[in-house]
């Protein structure tokens, strides 16, 4: 397993604004997190580089500096809805983007309802990831009127026969919801592809770093290791420093490191 960070790590600002990633990926590297998860709901920000006409030049930007910080983009967030719907042009693109940086996962939302809606809605973008090579990955979710199951996600995944769909383990949803980590990641087993690394105290989903909340890590890196996982622990955790100027916030970049490097040494 190695640590990684979503892009998101530090991009919330303080009045409210968020810093594109292009323009965070060297201090990642610098305070040696060079395993990144781009976060394309960038794409969402109606004023942000991956929009319009220039979206290709930004991927463009974003490939030199992979390989000037020597970085690895171990997978990718695709863009989602708030109200379920998949957001057919933003999904393509991602898989185009994921396709010419050489991105293996693609981590994405399923839409509200079952799991037979979700094979008819998923049908063509799985046939889509197929020719590109690229997994997507159908992370559990923690409203009512989602799909919160690791249960519901298996099945899925079984459904499709593909192997281009497997599951990304949120761990701040799961702990949201109630659930006994460990024993969701004994069930998911070889179905687990990819996760996002997040705590909180169980009532909100706070994408605090671990430690911070009340998950039980020890129990988590310990499933982990019994099901022979050998993806990555990757950060999804942008509010726990959302509020620090940006110096204090390399500082912050730093803590996340060493906690990151405490959970790796729990694998061993």
């Amino acid at each position: 397993m190695r640590i990684a960070t979503s892009t998101n790590l530090i991009s919330f600002n303080r009045d409210g604004s968020k810093t594109e990633m292009v323009h965070l990926l060297g201090l990642y590297a610098k305070e040696g997190f060079r395993v990144l998860d781009l976060n394309l709901c960038e794409m969402l920000n109606p004023n942000g580089s991956l929009v319009g006409s220039g979206w290709k030049q930004y991927v463009g930007r974003l490939k030199d500096l992979k390989g000037q910080l020597a970085l690895t983009f171990n997978q990718a967030h695709a863009p989602y809805s708030n109200d379920g719907h998949i957001l057919e042009e933003l999904l393509l693109r991602s898989l185009e983007v994921c396709h010419n940086l050489g991105i293996p996962i693609l981590v994405v939302h399923p839409t509200k309802g079952g799991v037979e809606q979700n094979l008819h809605a998923y049908e063509r973008y799985v046939h889509e990831a197929e020719e590109k090579n690229i997994i997507l990955a159908f992370e559990n979710l923690n409203a009512d009127d989602e799909m919160t199951e690791v249960t519901e996600l298996i099945e899925m995944t079984e459904a499709f026969g593909s192997p281009s769909v497997g599951i990304c383990y949120d761990t701040g949803h799961a702990h949201q919801r109630g659930h006994d980590l460990a024993q969701d990641i004994h069930l998911m087993g070889r179905y687990l592809v990819a996760t996002h690394i997040a705590d909180n105290k169980g009532k909100e989903d706070e994408h605090l770093l671990p430690f911070y909340g009340t998950i039980d890590w020890d129990g988590v890196i310990r499933a982990l290791t019994e099901i022979k996982y050998n993806g990555d622990l990757t950060f999804e955790c942008m509010f726990f420093n959302q509020h620090l100027p940006l110096d204090l916030k390399l500082q912050a970049l730093r803590q996340a490191r060493v906690v990151g490097e405490y959970l790796l040494s729990r694998a061993l």
